[in-house]
């Protein structure tokens, strides 16, 4: 596995340019399906404009999802708040070869933004595993602003079963580091099978403290 991450970059409401666009701020919590980005209460940003940021950025499948997060008292710890691409054909001018995701509702809370496989099949082998790959870029709203949060890639990790008769494990999930104080996230991965591009699972983990 690989990982880097990118110092903060903090977006100030600021003036448009002929480069630049309004971002959304928050778009609204319709589940998967989600919706193109809202321009209203626009965050301004200066030139040049990030990719998968911008006002056109859409979010409904097959390109991205919203997914508000959504408090259970029966659930205590880091709880999976995702979407999943319906197909492989996931782009868009605005972020190319990326499926894009937004974790709203979030509250503060922290979160763990995620990249992870998801396809069609499980993989039944270590070679089939090893060969999986995933990207992700990840940004969060806080105060107003966008902040970016930094980027991962990894590869595909097999976990041999000890119960004979019973196929091995694949992990693919891989993590860019948040904190607590977000409303909003946003991750944007592409995963990847032999180099062929394929479904693909990103969101964040929300911390769910709050037992009942």
């Amino acid at each position: 596995m690989r990982f880097t991450s990118s110092a903060a970059l903090l977006f100030a409401a600021s003036l448009a340019t002929a480069c630049g666009g309004p971002l959304e701020e928050d778009a609204a919590s319709t589940g998967q399906e989600g919706e193109a980005a809202s321009a209203s209460d626009a965050l301004i940003v200066l030139p040049p404009v990030l990719p998968c940021l911008t006002s056109s950025t859409v979010l409904a499948q097959p390109d991205g999802a919203t997914v508000p997060y959504v408090w259970n008292c029966r659930k205590t710890g880091y709880v999976s708040t995702h979407a999943s691409s319906v197909d492989a054909t996931y782009t868009q001018s605005s972020c190319v070869d990326r499926f894009v995701v937004d974790v709203t509702s979030i509250g503060g809370r922290s979160a763990k933004p995620f990249v992870e496989a998801a396809p069609t099949s499980a993989p039944a082998s270590r070679s089939a595993c090893e060969n999986l790959s995933v990207t992700a870029d990840a940004w969060a709203v806080t105060t107003g602003a966008w902040m970016y949060l930094g980027t991962v890639t990894g590869s595909g990790s097999w976990l041999p079963s000890a119960i004979p008769g019973i196929p091995g494990y694949c992990r693919t999930r891989f993590y860019i580091p948040g904190d607590a104080g977000y409303s909003k996230v946003r991750v944007t991965g592409i995963a990847t099978s032999y180099g062929t591009k394929i479904p693909v699972r990103t969101g964040a983990e929300i911390f769910e403290g709050n037992p009942c």
